[in-house]
C-alpha cells in the first residue's frame, strides 16, 4: 500500500516534469508515423483505431497502438493489433521498466492520439513522456497534454475520425 503511493506520487511529479520539458515541435510536413495510446479498460475496440490509420494515410507499418490494461498479464505478450503494458511497467520511482513503453516513449512519432477519457496516473506520464510532435486526447483528461482536443464522443469512433480528419486537414497535416 505505503509503495502504491510512492509511485503515484513518483507518477505526478514525473508527468510535471515531462511536462515542463515539452517544447512546441516543428511542422509535420506529411503524417507519416501515427502513435495510439489507448485504456484498454473501457472495451475500445482496437480494429477501428488500425481505420484510423489507413483513413489518414498511415501504413500499419508506421502504426503504433499500445494500451493500458490493468489486469494484464506480460506472459501473454503482444496480443491482437495492440501490445499491453500495466502498473508494473513503471518502477516505484517513475522509472520505466517495461522495454515496451521504454521504446514507446523514445521513439519520435508525427502523432499520438491519446483514445481514452479518465485521467489516469499513469497512462498520463507515458502520453506526457511521449516524444510525439503533435498530441491529439479529450477534454476530460489533462488539457496539458494535447496540442489538440476533441471533445469525447464516447462509443462512436466514426465520429471521432470525421472530427479528427476535419482538424488535421485544417492544420495541413494531411
Amino acid at each position: 500500500m505505503i509503495f502504491k503511493g510512492l509511485k503515484n506520487r513518483a507518477l505526478k511529479k514525473g508527468f510535471e516534469a515531462e511536462l515542463k520539458k515539452r517544447k512546441p515541435s516543428g511542422e509535420i510536413k506529411q503524417l507519416k508515423t501515427l502513435a495510439v495510446l489507448i485504456d484498454a479498460s473501457n472495451g475500445v475496440n482496437i480494429l477501428s483505431l488500425v481505420k484510423v490509420a489507413d483513413e489518414l494515410g498511415v501504413k500499419s507499418a508506421n502504426l503504433k497502438v499500445i494500451a493500458y490494461k490493468k489486469d494484464y498479464n506480460e506472459k501473454e505478450g503482444h496480443v491482437g493489433e495492440a501490445n499491453y503494458f500495466n502498473d508494473k511497467g513503471v518502477g516505484n520511482t517513475g522509472s520505466f521498466k517495461s522495454g515496451l513503453l521504454q521504446e514507446f516513449v523514445s521513439k519520435e512519432y508525427d502523432v499520438l492520439i491519446n483514445f481514452y477519457t479518465e485521467n489516469h496516473a499513469l497512462i498520463n506520464y507515458v502520453a506526457a513522456a511521449s516524444k510525439a510532435k503533435f498530441k491529439i486526447g479529450f477534454g476530460e483528461v489533462d488539457n496539458r497534454i494535447n496540442d489538440l482536443v476533441i471533445e469525447s464522443v464516447k462509443g462512436n469512433t466514426n465520429i471521432f475520425i470525421a472530427e479528427l480528419k476535419k482538424y488535421l486537414k485544417i492544420l495541413n497535416i494531411i
